[in-house]
């Protein structure tokens, strides 16, 4: 039975181990373990810097959505970012990835915000239909500067 839930701190070691999974699919580099100890832990605080939703079906976690809060004039006021959203591949079209997107939408609405925003890989053309099919609005690419020095692009 599908389990979708927000995080709590002992999930850290399940969230990680999905995180990196989805860096190294995208090809990145991904910061060590205790590298993320501090952002996670204010991910699930219930604090202002954001949230994180977990999937757990079976033996463990299979998918995890995570969600920082921002301000901005354009949305007068609070709006979520999902920043890594991760279906492990065997739990891919089965149903999971639309269970974390939605509970995490309501979260986000639950939290204040009346917008939320993602990116995609530049070759994601499966992400953005999935994310299309959950009602988000495809309004364009979403760039990246890094300082030259950052290990972690």
């Amino acid at each position: 039975m599908l389990n979708v839930r927000l995080a709590i701190l002992d999930d850290r070691p399940a969230v990680l181990r999905l995180v990196r999974g989805l860096l190294i699919e995208l090809g990145g580099n991904p910061a060590p373990a205790d590298a993320l100890y501090d952002v996670f832990d204010a991910l699930v605080s219930g604090g202002d810097a954001g949230f994180v939703v977990i999937a757990e079906e079976g033996s463990g976690a299979k998918a995890v959505c995570t969600a920082s809060f921002l301000q901005a004039l354009r949305t007068a006021g609070k709006y979520a970012v999902f920043q890594e959203m991760y279906v492990e591949a065997e739990s891919r079209s089965s149903g999971v990835g639309r269970a974390v997107i939605d509970f995490a939408l309501e979260h986000a609405v639950a939290s204040g915000c009346q917008v939320v925003e993602l990116g995609t890989p530049s070759s994601g053309q499966r992400q953005i239909e999935f994310y299309e099919r959950a009602e988000f609005a495809n309004v364009g690419a979403r760039l990246r500067w890094t300082t030259r020095d950052n290990r972690y692009r």
